[in-house]
């Protein structure tokens, strides 16, 4: 049997990769097709008719590109592809009848963990068995409905799973390998906004098994050791776990201390390795950081989320602001590159909430931050609650809310105009300068230390700073607006939204210069390749116990090198990569996983550290809020992308349409857009461009 699988590729994919493991153990092929942007479907559609491999596994993990997964089926079928269409991801396991029953041509939806599941899928349809004999699946009736087979409980026993095979070769950050891996599944918390911890508990619920389950050190360092040599030993690595540490900091320490003596033991050079995790800021001490720090981790990111105790609540975030402080301090103090994302606007946001917010990002300005709503996705807490009130418009391919505070709502719309470009375009001033402190840790720890080292990270520190000070002042601006102005005063908001964004602009133009100044620095300080202060061989291991099985699993991890990758139009991922510059959500199981979620909206994250299940684009902005003259009839038809509404042309230039001449200098912004949910590959963009 060919398996084709289809998915992003920011990173690599661990998802597919472990998917390609199991299929191939069964003795199946597999291979995988990248598909990054909604102009790659042509390509992939010839190149899977062309073939015609039995079965396509689509991986629609995130809920802001469904709709361009469920395009690429039908384009499929349109093209005369007859084999089976599956897929699988945290989305379509909370979605799976609405996923069937759209007529895109998905013959199942492989559920939750799907490792076992799509192996016995494949055997099934290999041998003509019934489908509907395999666990963890939904299939169509012939009367366009679904229904579920037999329930799957969540694996526990992670280290049965065969190792993720390496499709192509890794990123490469500053000349040094970033390998992305994963020690754990699942999370302990309930975070409103989480759309994989909402896929594992409804896993649970149905058919049974723990939400966090964790390999056992020795797994991790086999995995972790084999992929180091095979690299030529040095390498970064970034734990794709929805929380790094455990709730317990010593539980943390052992754990972490095990998988670094069992990585030793098996010939890795320690000071050649490099770790990236994320966690929540509650399980994170002054002491452990400090510990961690000293065992290689170079990174954590930090779910602080939102510090207002009445904005944490809402997101279910319970205490943890309490603790937010303290945990970056710890970092710092530890000397651990942290960055974190904010989750300023919920549906309860006032503005004192969002003054609290921007108070701290001036209290912490060595860490770089980014701030934006929090979406209702599909099948989690904050999407039921919304909707049990009857606030939720859209699809389940996108939906949209109103703040109840109708300042908040101003706010949120202003800032989702004036901070478009810098907080949610991938190469946007926040996204680049996330990488900065990040790539100075890289310097620090793999390349020769010196003057002009500390310099470049002196440097990095400061311009860290001064964006994330800037940042908080333009904030403070948006939220003197949306205090100053009547929310039904749509000349003043418009004009002054607009005067806001220009304002972000010609900032941003500045930090873009001083950003790559320095970028080009680090680029020039990093040409030549790591030189390892000692580098260890394989050789040296032959008397080793464990000696035979590393080597099978080189063989295994490193099937890559020196030979054709087996992804399609490969291309460099965008550096650094791995929570820098993209933010990266995870859920292995499935035919989700380790997906770049490139300019997260919502950046509705994992339950640990924030990650970025968000739509890309940033923060939605349509329909419009009560009292700026919309009714129901308006919004849904905003909503269907309609642009015949029974509104007034005033209410729809303020808040729909809106490109705006200033009246000096040829500047425009566009305030919101209504983009129709149900054909939206990103979320509402409001740009901000200039010229002289």
């Amino acid at each position: 049997m060919r398996l084709f699988l289809v998915g992003a590729d920011f990173e690599e994919n661990l998802a597919l990769g472990i998917l390609t493991a199991v299929a191939e153990q069964q003795g199946h092929s597999a291979r995988v097709l990248r598909f990054n942007e909604e102009v790659e479907a042509a390509s992939i559609v010839e190149q899977i008719v062309s073939a015609a491999p039995e079965v396509v596994g689509l991986s629609m993990q995130f809920q802001h590109r469904a709709d361009e997964f469920l395009s690429l089926s039908r384009a499929l079928r349109d093209a005369g592809y007859r084999g089976h269409i599956t897929c699988g991801g945290q989305f379509p396991s909370l979605a799976s009848a609405e996923t069937l029953e759209c007529n895109a041509g998905i013959d199942s939806v492989v559920l939750y963990d799907g490792e076992e599941s799509l192996a016995e899928l494949l055997d099934a349809i290999e041998l003509g068995q019934p489908l509907s004999e395999v666990a963890g699946l939904v299939l169509p009736t012939n009367d366009g409905k679904s229904f579920r087979t037999a329930p799957r409980p969540l694996p526990e026993d992670l280290d049965s799973l065969p190792f993720v095979k390496r499709y192509r070769p890794h990123s490469q950050h500053l000349s040094v390998p970033f390998i992305p891996i994963t020690g754990s599944r699942g999370c302990w918390g309930r975070c409103s906004y989480c759309a994989i911890m909402a896929s594992y508990r409804d896993a649970r619920a149905r058919a049974g098994g723990k939400l966090l389950r964790l390999r056992s050190p020795e797994s991790i360092a086999m995995e972790m050791a084999a992929l180091w040599h095979a690299a030529g030993g040095a390498a970064i690595f970034c734990f794709h776990d929805e929380n790094f540490l455990l709730p317990q900091p010593a539980a943390t320490l052992q754990r972490l201390r095990a998988i670094c003596a069992e990585v030793e033991d098996l010939g890795v050079n320690l000071d050649e390795l490099a770790i990236i995790g994320k966690c929540r800021p509650e399980t994170l001490t002054a002491e452990l950081a400090t510990q961690m720090s000293e065992l290689g981790v170079i990174r954590l990111y930090v779910g602080v989320e939102n510090v207002s105790p009445a904005g944490a609540a809402s997101l279910g975030r319970a205490k943890q602001h309490e603790a937010v402080a303290d945990a970056l301090a710890a970092c710092r103090q530890a000397d651990i590159f942290t960055c974190y994302n904010l989750l300023v606007f919920e549906p309860n946001t006032t503005l004192e909430d969002v003054r609290l917010n921007a108070d701290f990002m001036r209290k912490h300005p060595e860490h770089p931050v980014n701030f934006c709503r929090a979406e209702p996705y599909f099948g989690t807490i904050l999407h039921g609650q919304i909707s049990q009130r009857k606030e939720l418009c859209g699809t389940f391919l996108g939906y949209n809310y109103r703040i109840a505070d109708s300042r908040a709502e101003v706010l949120h719309r202003i800032c989702a105009a004036a901070f478009a470009e810098r907080n949610f375009a991938p190469a946007g001033v926040i996204n680049r300068y996330m990488s900065l402190g990040y790539n100075a840790k890289v310097l620090e720890k793999f390349h020769a230390t010196g003057d002009n080292a500390q310099a470049l990270l002196v440097r990095a520190r400061r311009l860290t700073r001064a964006i994330t000070l800037d940042t908080a002042r333009l904030l403070d601006k948006a939220i003197d607006i949306a205090e100053a102005t009547a929310p039904d005063d749509f000349d003043t908001i418009e004009r002054e939204a607009a005067l806001l964004g220009l304002e972000v602009a010609t900032a941003d133009a500045r930090w873009h210069v001083a950003l790559d100044d320095l970028s080009e620095e680090m680029t020039a300080f990093a040409a030549a390749p790591p030189q390892p202060r000692q580098r260890s061989r394989m050789s040296a291991l032959s008397d080793h116990p464990r000696a035979t099985a590393l080597t099978m699993a080189m063989t295994v991890t490193a099937a890559w090198a020196g030979c054709e990758s087996s992804i399609v139009n490969q291309v460099a991922d965008p550096a650094p990569g791995g929570m820098g510059g993209s933010v990266v959500d995870i859920a292995p199981g499935g035919m989700g996983g380790t997906v770049v979620d490139i300019a997260p909206g919502g950046m509705g994250g994992t339950g640990g550290g924030g990650g970025g299940t968000g739509a890309t684009g940033g923060m939605i902005a349509d329909p419009p809020p009560p009292g700026m003259g919309g009714n129901s009839n308006s919004d849904q038809a905003a909503v269907a992308g309609s642009t015949t509404t029974t509104a007034s042309p005033r209410h729809f230039r303020s808040w729909t349409t809106g490109e705006i001449a200033l009246p000096t200098r040829q500047h425009a912004v566009a305030v919101c857009h209504c983009t129709p949910h149900h054909r939206r590959r990103s979320s509402p963009r409001a740009r901000v461009s200039s010229s002289t």
